[in-house]
């Protein structure tokens, strides 16, 4: 069935079609674009498939055709492949189930992948071969989707976009991804084309992150709700914790509109930016600032942004996203010579994974929007201070719960993120913690058991750090950390 689109008359074909007609040899063959994610269903879902595949197969009488929803097509006829904008998922799982019951994979499957799916490609495989209990290939010819095909890729993101911020439960980023993958423009389609194609891959190379924190399943998801989000709206005392929609109306209804020149984004003052008033991306990945026609290189934490800026759809977004990204990567984990940096991995290592989880979140925002605004300078006096004061909640509190890290910035004096976005030196956010996070009755007045306990493991783990005796009190830790910055032993 064709349908023409209210606004232009494009038209969109909708149909009904088995698993197998979805590759019938007239068609296309259906492929991936670059700004599409990975294969990232976990080892559940895949069970969960075979054994749903499988009991659908066991049902006798009559049944209806085994339904899985809404496939999402962008035909592009230059490239002559039929791109999969929603529903690659469900697509890779099946063609895998299939190339194990047939002994090869469909025809028409031109899906490429990156090295980390293709990691979780054979780890489905080999959960496929390992089950016992699997439908047979007949099951192809009875599962059955609904089919959306458009020709232009920006109206295809708008289906995915309309469709998905009604009820289907995608995280915030994927639906923040195609609606400023729309976005995107540029002087004639293939600029435009050019342009969408390397915020994708920016956007892609986000998504692959591996995560800071142990606890989270995927880099983009906690990057926007417990860094970016937070580090924009925890100010003053507003500091509430937000959810999906709290994410799409920071990234995605406030996002500014573009003005004149889609692939310019306008710039605002930072510890990057002294004289840029606009910066234009081209194809190629560099950078230019208007004024003074300074060149960037390619490298994402070097765009001259601020953390609290406003954001700007389309390109903007993605430029913005990817060098928190950057930032946060080479705060926790790329490669450095960097002897500040690397002191604060071991501020982090030692002690805060010997602290709670909710405190390490916040260390790590509040220390991304110090190296935002100082770099790495004096990064290791701050990460100490930073540590002694959230050291100070874990050895009051037994039980950590995530309000402990809200109310550590909104019962502040004054929101020790608001220090940071707005100080000039490092030395006022140390000082900020000094004065008025030194928490010296709580470290006095401790009788935590070395090693006993949540409470004892994070009391060795500071008395280990800065070797002291294992029945030491740690009423002394501001004198330690006074003497490490100065390079005596403590």
């Amino acid at each position: 069935m064709t349908l023409p689109t209210p606004q232009n008359q494009e038209i969109v074909d909708v149909d009904v079609r088995s698993f197998e007609e979805l590759f019938d040899p007239s068609l296309m063959p259906l492929g991936v674009d670059t700004y599409q994610r990975g294969f990232v269903w976990s080892d559940e879902k895949i069970q969960q498939l075979i054994g749903d595949l499988a009991d659908y197969q066991e049902e006798s009488g009559p049944k209806p055709p085994y339904y899985m929803g809404t496939l999402l097509f962008h035909q592009n006829s230059v490239k002559q492949r039929r791109f999969v904008i929603d529903g690659q998922q469900r697509l890779t799982a099946l063609s895998i189930l299939h190339q194990i019951l047939s002994g090869n994979l469909p025809d028409q499957f031109a899906l490429t992948y990156s090295p980390k799916s293709a990691r979780r490609i054979l780890a489905a495989s080999k959960i496929f071969k390992e089950t016992l209990r699997r439908p047979t290939a007949s099951v192809f010819g009875e599962i059955v989707f609904t089919t959306i095909q458009v020709e232009r890729v920006d109206l295809a993101f708008t289906f995915f976009d309309t469709q998905n911020n009604r009820g289907v439960p995608l995280h915030a980023t994927d639906l923040l991804k195609a609606y400023h993958l729309r976005a995107v423009d540029g002087h004639g389609k293939n600029h435009r084309e050019a342009l969408q194609s390397l915020c994708a891959r920016r956007w892609e190379g986000i998504q692959q992150g591996k995560p800071v924190m142990s606890h989270d399943q995927e880099f983009a998801p906690s990057l926007f709700s417990k860094f970016l989000w937070r580090s924009r709206f925890w100010t003053g005392t507003r500091v509430v914790y937000g959810g999906h929609d709290a994410l799409m109306d920071e990234f995605q209804k406030r996002a500014w509109s573009r003005q004149g020149d889609s692939d310019t984004i306008p710039l605002y003052r930072s510890r990057h930016n002294r004289l840029g008033t606009a910066l234009t991306l081209n194809p190629a990945g560099h950078g230019e600032i208007h004024t003074n026609r300074i060149s960037l290189s390619p490298k994402a934490e070097d765009l001259p942004f601020a953390i609290r800026q406003p954001i700007h759809e389309g390109i903007g977004f993605f430029l913005y996203a990817d060098k928190y990204a950057a930032l946060l990567r080479r705060l926790v984990s790329d490669a450095t010579d960097s002897s500040e940096t690397l002191a604060f991995r071991e501020v982090y290592s030692k002690l805060m994974m010997a602290n709670s989880h909710f405190l390490r979140e916040i260390f790590l925002l509040a220390s991304l929007m110090y190296a935002d605004q100082f770099d790495d300078e004096k990064l290791s006096e701050f990460s100490h201070w930073m540590e002694h004061a959230l050291g100070a909640i874990r050895l009051e509190k037994q039980q950590v719960r995530y309000e402990a890290a809200q109310n550590f910035f909104k019962h502040d004096a004054l929101n020790l993120l608001d220090v940071i976005a707005h100080g000039y030196r490092p030395e006022e956010a140390i000082l900020h913690l000094q004065t008025h996070h030194l928490s010296r009755d709580t470290y006095a007045k401790e009788s935590v058991e070395s090693g006993k306990g949540v409470q004892g493991t994070y009391k060795k783990a500071v008395l280990d750090y800065f070797g002291r005796d294992p029945d030491e009190s740690l009423a002394g830790k501001p004198g330690w950390i006074a003497g490490k910055m100065k390079g005596a032993k403590p």
